[in-house]
């Protein structure tokens, strides 16, 4: 079974996105962390040789939230 993605499904990954030393992280809510992990690995691929560098639980939303950190330059995705 092959999974289609474009770009543009970068936007709907995590409840909120920033810069963070230029590298592009993401907050998920960890009810939905794994599904969307999945999905942001196979949309990095749309970007070129992107990926997850790190995970790491997150104290500022909601208790379960997760930090994922990617190597895809912020400003590319600002771009979209």
């Amino acid at each position: 079974m092959n999974l289609e993605v474009e770009k543009e499904d970068i936007k709907r990954i995590g409840h909120t996105i920033y810069g963070e030393d230029g590298k592009t992280a993401f907050i998920c809510n960890g009810n939905s962390y794994n599904i969307e992990m999945i999905l942001l690995r196979n949309i990095l691929k749309c970007f070129g040789d992107y990926k997850i560098i790190s995970e790491e639980d997150y104290d500022g939303y909601e208790d379960n939230d997760i930090l994922v950190i990617t190597n895809l330059p912020y400003e590319m995705y600002m771009s979209l």
